[in-house]
């Protein structure tokens, strides 16, 4: 139950039932301002179509931008946890996106009914069962919270009874039902509003659904690594099959050596500490043991680091910039692949280290890109 938001500010609640009875979801991104004005109207008795109509021209109008980026909160989701799971959000924003071109190509049927299967699918996925369920059961998700928005009392229960309202006869009702959409039921469904009120819907979920999807992420990849764990053996471009934390050292790498090159860019020098801690925040970020990793070389200019797999493989990297005064900045880099640990650096002795700039080419250090369309 959301008790804090709603005691701290009892206006919130008040707001978010008032919206939600019009199949409107609150949630962080709404006018702090215009929500004030709206809620006046609808105590002052405004007709629904008329509220309906000011509400949408707020995020259609001064909320544009926000509108457009509707979906770009879900493309983070498993972020740090299991790329596999951000890829299939990022999926699903790549689709959302594309709703929200239609809306605002006027392209009203197309947009509600591409959002709706998104929402569908994504509640199934976090929850189990879909939002669109009109007589929810007693062990169904509730959709309320105690720190967003979203899952103030009174909002995303009641809107899902909205979207959720069963049409048993075709006709003309203009609704925003799911069932009257995607079964044909309602002919007049397609307007500006209702199409309006599903890409919000999106935002209210999204932002609900966030600390869940953490948790499941977590648990997504943690059977996914005892799987992997009980695997031998390599596929046909050479890449182990037990291939935990793989991606997530891609990302490491990444983020490590760059946080390493501007060090050397702008301080003028690396520092063995500063690099340890930041390898520490970094693994941490991406649920890499840190027991895995060894920084075997740090001079101004250079550096040399490894990583024993949880499967135990070892994966390095090693970076060194020459000249920090010429331009543009010249930088060598080499990552390891292999059975054994690096015992040289690759500047002494390059044996067993493999040249690359920027993307590594063993088959261990290949990572599959994050989904963009």
């Amino acid at each position: 139950m959301s008790e804090n938001l709603a005691t701290q500010n009892p206006r919130v609640s008040e707001t978010a039932s008032a919206f939600a009875k019009l199949g409107w979801a609150f949630y962080g991104n709404w006018h702090y301002e215009e929500s004030k004005r709206l809620l006046r109207l609808i105590q002052q008795g405004a007709p629904d179509g008329e509220i309906d109509r000011e509400i949408s021209e707020v995020w259609n109008g001064q909320q544009t931008a926000l509108l457009k980026h509707v979906a770009g909160p879900l493309g983070r989701y498993g972020r740090g946890i299991d790329m596999e799971f951000q890829r299939r959000c990022q999926q699903r924003q790549t689709l959302i996106n594309e709703a929200v071109d239609c809306h605002f190509d006027g392209r009203y049927a197309a947009c509600i009914t591409l959002v709706l299967a998104q929402i569908d699918g994504l509640t199934r996925e976090l929850v189990g069962t879909s939002f669109f369920r009109s007589k929810p059961g007693e062990k169904d998700h509730d959709y309320t919270d105690d720190s967003t928005l979203a899952g103030v009392e009174g909002n995303l229960p009641v809107v899902r009874q909205a979207f959720s309202e069963p049409v048993p006869v075709v006709g003309r009702y203009g609704l925003v039902s799911r069932h009257g959409v995607m079964h044909g039921q309602d002919l007049s469904y397609a307007n500006r509003v209702n199409s309006t009120k599903t890409l919000v819907l999106v935002g209210a979920l999204v932002e609900h659904l966030a600390a869940r999807a953490a948790k499941r992420a977590e648990k997504w990849r943690s059977q996914r690594d005892i799987r992997k764990s009980k695997l031998r053996g390599a596929d046909m471009t050479g890449r182990l099959l037990d291939d935990r934390g793989f991606e997530e050292l891609y990302m490491f790498r990444a983020d490590f050596e760059g946080f390493a090159f501007n060090a050397i860019i702008f301080d003028q020098s690396l520092s063995r500490p500063v690099l340890e801690l930041k390898a520490i925040e970094l693994m941490d970020e991406r649920r890499l043991p840190r027991r895995g990793f060894r920084l075997h070389y740090v001079e101004s200019n250079r550096l040399m680091w490894s990583y024993r797999t949880q499967g135990g493989h070892y994966l390095g990297s090693a970076m060194s910039i020459k000249d920090i005064n010429v331009r543009p900045v010249v930088q060598e880099q080499w990552t390891w692949d292999s059975a054994n640990v690096p015992d040289e650096s690759p500047w002494d002795a390059e044996t067993g280290w493999s040249r690359c700039q920027n993307e590594p080419a063993t088959p261990n250090w290949a990572f599959a890109g994050f989904y963009n369309g």
